[in-house]
């Protein structure tokens, strides 16, 4: 009876792990929408990892997904976009600089600089949006706890990598996840472990 019991919990919390995956896929979409996909995607995007952020802090039960997420995307409209399109800017920037040493400079000390700069940007990219969702700073300070963050929690900053590339690859074998919950489903181990970086480095803090 205990196991039937269980069984029926287990199979309740999964059923409404589905549906809020679901759901926060559709708001994203939606609001993405909203401002026009140029301007919509980041604030989508960045209210989505503040109601993830808030079930690990809270516990799900006490978010309210629909006004909250409302509510987010209002508040990071701005923010987000600056630091998403600087983001991207960057991004574009070293691909382009590491196409151009390839094939024109072919230069190994140049393509070794650009990597490591190219690593520190993918650093700052798994940090930034939850150091959004935790801290009230100014731009430059986003960037700045974005990159520290890097550095002081390397472990961390490798298990969301990890877990990004698993959750990649279960859409690789289940495309339809991608589809109904692509975005939620892989900002929870980012969100999770960057969670736990930004815990340990508030903690050394303390101490000192």
């Amino acid at each position: 009876m205990r196991e039937m019991k269980g069984i029926i919990k287990g199979s309740y919390v999964l059923g409404q792990t589905i549906i809020d995956g679901l759901y926060l896929q559709l708001l994203f979409i939606l609001y993405a929408l909203k401002g026009a996909v140029l301007f919509g995607v980041f604030p989508a995007l960045a209210a989505v990892f503040q109601v993830i952020y808030l079930f690990f802090i809270r516990g799900k039960e006490y978010v309210k997904i629909r006004e909250e997420y409302g509510q987010f995307y209002r508040k990071y409209f701005k923010m987000s976009n600056y630091l998403g399109y600087t983001m991207l800017a960057v991004g574009g920037f070293l691909t382009f600089d590491l196409q151009v040493n390839k094939t024109y400079v072919q230069s190994a000390i140049v393509h070794y600089g650009l990597i490591l700069l190219f690593i520190l940007f993918l650093g700052t990219c798994l940090f930034v949006f939850p150091v959004l969702c935790r801290y009230e700073l100014t731009y430059k300070q986003y960037l700045r706890q974005a990159v520290t963050l890097f550095f002081t929690n390397l472990t961390e900053a490798i298990a969301m990598l990890v877990g990004t590339f698993v959750i990649m690859a279960i859409y690789v074998g289940i495309p339809i996840l991608l589809i109904i919950a692509g975005v939620p489903l892989i900002i929870v181990p980012v969100m999770w472990f960057a969670l736990q970086g930004m815990k340990k480095t508030e903690a050394r803090a303390d101490t000192l």
